[in-house]
């Protein structure tokens, strides 16, 4: 969010005048991705010397010169290289903006040398970013340090509020002639089509495009007019969007409100964010407006593109040990200082610095030159082993910056929560071990998932389907291992594992595929959304249940009896196991995968047996062949191979033990260890 980012640091020249000449190499380029870049690297930098890399604000303008940030000449005097990406999305650009700044390093690495600490710094959305970063594995053992500032930590909920006052605006204003703002393409009305979103919106402040474009709310509540001349019905109308909408200055409500629709909908319809699928809702949010509760439109968010959006965007605080300092302003009505408060919630104290500098005149990040730089130095010191600056310590070491501007660090300054500023929403679905057993997408018959949600949070999907057209492969499966979160499942990295047509082994037998979201409407439907490599590309799909675990269905709560449920493997056999699926007294799905290498068959195949698991028993599992991946699945094409193999298992709680016979070939036994339990099943004796 780029407005008011200008006043960051503004002057800060003034403190560098003093500082000797420095020799500085610059480069910049674009990346494979698309996305520009720019570098910075003072004379005498080497191999393990410190990189900043800067994260700019929400710019709706294409950024193909960014800009190194206000930190630029202060940290190169000090020895750091400096790198920012200008991303390949405009607007809001948490969908990808991760992986870029990892691809923005690796380029970094080629043509400069490698860093021996990365500092994540940026304001607003910048300041999300530098947080985002601090949370990906590849990224945070490089980084001991984050300085955030204003950033929109709970962005998800940050959208509920732009959502808020769209909606809220579109009722307040229905009955006003030339009130009302654009609709957009069912079934999001409320929601602008691209081709009525300027290209270049450079400041949704200032724009005249933006203010052309929202005439009608003047007209509706003369937000622009003189107090003067506007009408009893506007002051009325204006002041109502204020009480509901908690904006009390007037231009970030028009602000927000330009938010809430060039912004809001941009996220929503281009193809490089959500594409039409809705991450927005409002069910369950109360207004404090009998009238407005009773009228405002109720929009569902669809599930998988909730759990898409707000895991790629929510700041969730699994940063290892890296520490944070961040800054608020208290007059800040476009991110909000209740931001801080999440940010408290999520960060253990010991590794969180949370100030906010209490203003006269509103602002979105306006701090001053001397906070900025106090801000600065407080992190390089602690981040480097000295001690956790307090925020009275921040305002004494202001005070002794030369330097323009104030020092406002307030040491009493407490955020409210973020329910108390913006309505909550229905609360989710609770994922647990409810939610285990298979599922598939009834108009895809012949493939789907099998899913264990375990303890801790953590699940694990089988995917079981075909290779795209065009390739040799019969079969394929991914495997993902995701964090259970509010309504859903999020699979950050999922692995493929395919078979020839004649079940030899394929070449790159395990390979990062892609990544995985799961989205539950209730216990038995949801949505699985695939974002996989070129060739398998993008797809959201409804998921309806086959089965439920034995005594975990819907209905079902508590903690049920050990049980066979789980996925099996021997060690002897890397690469194959089976995932079974106890769902009554003494019947099981089995599904078998077979890697290359791991026995004589590759490929997968199900079946169900029947019979004491305990005392042993055999059943014939079908292979399946036929469709390919992707966008022309065709269910019709599905050949079943019954008698594939046959499996003799008997199970104990721990281990077990197998043969595994393929049709025509020598039987294969398997000495088998548990690898999995379900959540909500009681662990083994």
């Amino acid at each position: 969010m780029k407005l008011g980012m200008r006043s960051i640091f503004a002057g800060l020249a003034a403190l560098l005048m003093a500082l000797p000449a420095m020799a500085v190499r610059e480069l910049q380029g674009q990346a494979p991705s698309g996305a520009y870049y720019s570098i910075a690297v003072p004379d005498g930098w080497k191999a393990g010397d410190g990189l900043v890399m800067y994260q700019h604000g929400l710019n709706f303008a294409a950024d193909d010169d960014p800009g190194l940030g206000p930190l630029r000449d202060i940290a190169l005097q000090q020895g750091f290289a400096i790198a920012g990406s200008g991303f390949t999305s405009r607007g809001w650009a948490l969908l990808r903006a991760v992986d870029e700044n990892k691809e923005l390093l690796q380029i970094f690495r080629r043509d400069v040398g490698d860093p021996g600490e990365l500092i994540p710094f940026g304001g607003s959305m910048g300041g999300l970013v530098a947080l985002k970063m601090a949370e990906d594995t590849s990224l945070n053992p490089l980084i001991k340090g984050v300085l955030a500032l204003c950033p929109p930590v709970a962005a998800s909920r940050a959208w509920d509020s732009g959502l808020d006052v769209r909606l809220a605006y579109d009722t307040v204003c229905a009955d006003v002639n030339n009130g009302r703002l654009k609709t957009g393409a069912e079934p999001y009305p409320w929601a602008y089509n691209l081709n009525d979103i300027p290209d270049d919106l450079d400041n949704l402040e200032l724009d005249p495009d933006v203010r052309s474009a929202l005439l009608s709310v003047t007209v509706c509540t003369g937000i622009t007019l003189p107090q003067s001349i506007r009408t009893n019905g506007m002051r009325e109308r204006l002041a109502r969007l204020q009480r509901i909408t908690g904006i009390q200055d007037e231009k970030f409500l028009l602000t927000n409100i330009a938010y809430s629709t060039f912004v809001l909908s941009d996220v929503l319809r281009a193809a490089d964010k959500m594409d039409g699928r809705n991450p927005f809702g409002n069910i369950g949010a109360m207004y404090a407006d009998a009238d407005l509760d009773s009228r405002i439109r109720r929009v569902t968010p669809q599930p998988a593109a909730r759990v898409e959006f707000n895991w790629q965007s929510d700041y969730r605080g699994d940063i290892g040990d890296i520490k944070v300092l961040s800054v608020h302003t208290s007059g800040d009505e476009l991110v909000i200082p209740q931001h801080q408060y999440v940010l408290r919630q999520l960060t253990p104290a010991n590794q969180l610095v949370s100030a906010v500098v209490r203003e006269t005149a509103p602002s979105h990040c306006g701090f001053s030159e001397r906070e900025g730089l106090v801000a600065w130095e407080a992190l390089k010191r602690w981040k480097d082993g000295g001690a956790k600056p307090t925020v009275a310590q921040l305002q004494q070491g202001c005070l002794s910056v030369s330097g323009d501007g104030e020092c406002r660090f307030d040491d009493t300054y407490v955020p409210t929560s973020f329910d108390a500023r913006v309505p909550p929403r229905a609360a989710p679905l609770t994922v647990d071990g409810r939610f285990n057993g298979s599922w598939f997408d009834p108009s895809r018959s012949g493939e789907g998932i099998a899913l264990e949600v375990l303890p801790g949070g953590r699940a694990i999907v089988y995917f079981f389907t075909f290779s795209p057209a065009g390739t040799p492969q019969r079969q394929a499966w991914m495997i993902g291992d995701g964090k259970v979160v509010p309504g859903g499942i999020a699979f950050d990295t999922a692995y493929y594992r395919p078979s020839n047509a004649d079940g030899t082994p394929a070449a790159n037998a395990t390979t990062p595929w892609g990544r995985f979201w799961i989205g539950f409407s209730d216990c038995n439907n949801g949505e699985l959304r695939w974002e996989g490599p070129q060739g398998w590309g993008r797809k959201t799909v409804p998921l309806s249940r086959l089965t439920a675990l034995k005594g975990l269905g819907c209905g079902s709560s508590g903690t049920v009896p050990a049980q066979a449920s789980g996925s099996w493997y021997d060690p002897a056999h890397a690469g194959s196991g089976f995932h079974i699926e106890q769902f009554d007294g003494n019947r099981a799905l089995v599904m078998y995968y077979g890697a290359p290498g791991s026995s004589d068959f590759v490929g997968w195949a199900s079946g169900v047996v029947e019979g004491d698991l305990a005392a042993g028993t055999t059943v014939s599992l079908a292979s399946v062949t036929g469709p390919v991946f992707g966008d022309n699945y065709d269910p019709a094409a599905v050949v079943n191979q019954p008698g594939a193999l046959s499996l003799t298992l008997k199970l104990g709680c721990n281990s077990g033990e197998a043969t595994l016979t393929k049709a025509g070939g020598p039987a294969v036994p398997l000495a088998l260890a548990r690898l999995t339990t379900a959540a909500n099943t009681a662990p083994c004796p």
